[in-house]
């Protein structure tokens, strides 16, 4: 297989109880009719598929396994089972989440997969628009067991508003649900371990005993205002929204050129609004709204052009 280069990828549309079609609208995505869809893949590498690279028969996995050093860069970690270490999703949440909690590294070992930290950035928030953070201060896990999936869970955790633009990490075990009426961009670690304690009466399956066992309360999990991480300038021009041992997260509004160093280590770039060019010595990938890009490591700078404005999200390896 050639050296690896940047390279777009296929996205896989998933319908979804709670979803609905404003991926349409906000990010251009084009939904098949008649159905409320829920996320939309545009990353991923998981044991029962991989993202293909868009124009070719090449997958993901196909890559990591040809060329991984190449892909990742020196000393990146693989996510389980020498996967690529993100999934990246669009959300539309029409409807509430269920109420959930996802395993650390540790606890998701048993079964086969990594742990789930995660974060959003939102990019639509309607007039009903919400996210549970946490929970309520003096709660702690007895109260969760009490209730078990009765509907009064809901009076134990934490919710605020979201705003436009707001960036929040989610720690592996910390109880949730984005939604209603939110659409966000969502870096996890590349896991889909998800522990359902409530599910709004919707009739699913609910896992309270795994969640009860991963589940973490106290002053870190009842943050009591908004858990929104603070953008911190960087010297690139960007914004960093948030650094963790997982990834790191910038934002870039472009209007002129800009270059990118890997620094040898992988980028993914994602597009939000407008359009452009990813440019490096070997070639050239047109940039389109919702575009998903991976700049592997032995790519040393890529050049990053936009056709008007151009609203990037830039992730990285972690800081571990």
């Amino acid at each position: 297989m050639p050296l690896p280069e940047p390279c777009l990828f296929e996205r896989r549309i998933l319908p979804k109880v709670w979803g609905g079609r404003n991926l349409e609208p906000v990010l251009g995505i084009a939904l098949p009719p008649g159905e409320p869809i829920g996320e939309t893949w545009e990353l991923f590498d998981r044991p029962e598929g991989s993202s293909r690279v868009r124009g070719k028969d090449t997958t993901l996995a196909e890559l990591l396994a040809s060329h991984g050093e190449r892909v990742l860069g020196r000393g990146v970690a693989t996510g389980h089972g020498g996967r690529f270490p993100l999934l990246l999703k669009f959300l539309d949440t029409q409807e509430a989440l269920s109420l959930q909690v996802h395993p650390d590294d540790a606890q998701a070992a048993a079964a086969a997969d990594s742990g789930k930290n995660e974060a959003l950035v939102v990019l639509h928030a309607g007039p009903r628009a919400r996210i549970v953070y946490g929970v309520r201060r003096g709660v702690g896990t007895a109260d969760f067991a009490r209730c078990g999936d009765a509907p009064e869970v809901a009076d134990l955790v934490h919710s605020f508003r979201p705003e436009v633009g707001d960036c929040v990490f989610v720690p592996a075990g910390t109880v949730h649900a984005t939604g209603p009426d939110v659409v966000a961009f969502e870096i996890q670690q590349n896991s889909d371990l998800t522990y359902r304690l409530h599910d709004w009466g919707r009739g699913r399956p609910v896992h309270v005993q795994h969640a009860l066992e991963v589940l973490r309360t106290g002053p870190g999990h009842a943050p009591g205002t908004r858990p929104v991480a603070a953008p911190v300038p960087s010297a690139d021009g960007g914004v960093e929204l948030i650094a963790t041992p997982w990834f790191r997260v910038h934002r870039h509004r472009l209007t002129q050129p800009k270059q990118l160093p890997t620094h040898g280590r992988f980028l993914t770039v994602t597009v939000l609004g407008g359009a452009g060019s990813l440019a490096w010595p070997g070639g050239t990938l047109p940039l389109g709204r919702a575009d998903t890009a991976l700049v592997p490591a032995c790519t040393p700078t890529v050049t990053l052009t936009p056709r008007a404005d151009l609203d990037l999200v830039v992730c990285s390896p972690g800081t571990s």
